[in-house]
């Protein structure tokens, strides 16, 4: 099941990323605003948080670990 887990996380985060490279970060896009925020500010922090939380989930669920040495 790790291995599954592991591999949504990691496509997720890579789709995640290319999209908002090619659909969200868009030059000179101030609307909509959120609470006088560009439209900018707010979903780079979004996306962040959720490449962070992305990130912690993977740290946790990792299928792959090294070998104990004695």
């Amino acid at each position: 099941m790790k291995p599954k887990t592991w591999n949504l996380l990691w496509i997720s985060v890579l789709i995640l990323t290319i999209c908002s490279f090619l659909f969200v970060f868009k030059e000179n896009q101030l609307e909509p605003q959120l609470a006088g925020i560009s439209f900018v500010f707010w979903s780079g922090f979004l996306i962040t948080v959720l490449i962070v939380i992305a990130t912690l989930l993977a740290s946790k669920i990792f299928p792959y670990h090294e070998s104990k040495k004695s």
